[in-house]
């Protein structure tokens, strides 16, 4: 089976499953207790590690790995973030959720850059289910509040992605690749654009209200 296109009746009916998804995941965790709470979020860090592994080893005995494979976009970057919070959660992990992780797999789930992976194939669950887990696990978390960060946080995401940056950067020209979209941007890649275009919106506003 064929790919999909952008906001067809494919992709448009897995944004309502998501968004259902999201809506029970919200309501479930607001009533469970603490422990309970802490149980979900190790459950979605082991099912997105779990997931990664298995989409690694899938290409791999498929004959389809590549330098394009290793999780080095923002959204991979996510699985450790997430595990990192769950376990040792400090300022710094909630800041890259809120700013990176977050509206890095929303414009993701909004703008795939997996729509020529076919239709009800493993790779094409795998892009939508994980991108989802990763928006729950966040929005979970500002919903009780447990995700708390300011504007003077910033300069950590700022950190993080002088860190990360250089060497992936030096990964996709040495590969010829471009994860995070460094070193070309994509002509007609609507996820490339919205990246540039939405994420100083997404830190404005959500920044701002510290001072509000």
């Amino acid at each position: 089976m064929n790919g999909f296109t952008i906001f067809d009746s494919i992709h448009i009916m897995w944004l309502i499953f998501i968004a259902g998804f999201l809506v029970v995941s919200l309501y479930v965790y607001h009533y469970f207790s603490r422990e309970k709470q802490y149980v979900f979020q190790k459950t979605v860090f082991w099912l997105l590690l779990f997931s990664e592994i298995a989409k690694q080893l899938y290409l791999l005995i498929t004959d389809q790995y590549s330098y394009w494979s290793p999780p080095l976009h923002l959204c991979g970057f996510g699985i450790f973030i997430i595990g990192w919070h769950t376990y040792f959660p400090t300022r710094t992990t909630a800041t890259l959720l809120y700013t990176l992780t977050l509206p890095g797999a929303a414009i993701a789930l909004l703008f795939p850059g997996w729509t020529i992976d076919p239709v009800g194939g493993f790779l094409h669950f795998h892009s939508f289910l994980f991108h989802a887990l990763l928006v729950v696990f966040v929005a979970v978390l500002i919903l009780e509040k447990q995700l708390m960060t300011t504007f003077t946080d910033i300069w950590r995401a700022l950190l993080f992605l002088l860190i990360t940056v250089p060497p992936i950067y030096i990964y996709n020209a040495h590969f010829r690749t471009n994860f995070m979209f460094l070193n070309r941007p994509v002509k007609g890649n609507a996820s490339s654009m919205a990246i540039r275009c939405i994420w100083g919106s997404w830190l404005f506003i959500k920044f701002s209200r510290s001072y509000s």
